[in-house]
């Protein structure tokens, strides 16, 4: 239909409201970006945690089967010659992993990590340092 004026009418946002929400957006955006970078470096740092819960798991599985195994406990070294530290492309260790620990790295985030020695009566422990 036409208005009094012979122009139809014609509905949508005016160029005031538009630059309105685009505002609201890029607000939004700015405050949220830090967040989602961050996430990304704490994620890792969660993964290097996994990593050593890990090898702490490998270190009393493989300390157990020596234990009942024929040959029984040796000793620590003999213990860490067997024991699998390896994660995967992603995880490099620089120095290598050793019987007292080591910097273990996931990309460009990393933790340095000790190890307590295995014994007769407990296996090896790794820890922050």
């Amino acid at each position: 239909m036409n208005d009094q004026k012979g122009r139809e009418k014609i509905k949508g946002f005016t160029l005031v409201e538009i630059i309105a929400v685009l505002a609201i957006i890029a607000i939004f955006a700015s405050l949220s970006l830090p967040k989602f970078i961050n996430f990304e470096g704490k994620a890792k740092q969660k993964l290097l945690y996994s990593a050593m819960s890990e090898l702490n798991s490998r270190e009393n599985l493989l300390w157990s089967k020596i234990k009942l195994s024929n040959e029984g406990w040796v000793d620590d070294v003999a213990l860490f010659s067997q024991l699998d530290t390896d994660f995967g492309p992603n995880y490099k260790w620089a120095p290598a992993a050793s019987t007292t620990g080591g910097h273990l790295h996931f990309e460009e985030e990393k933790i340095k990590l000790n190890r307590s020695p295995s014994t007769a009566i407990s296996p090896g422990k790794w820890g922050i340092k």
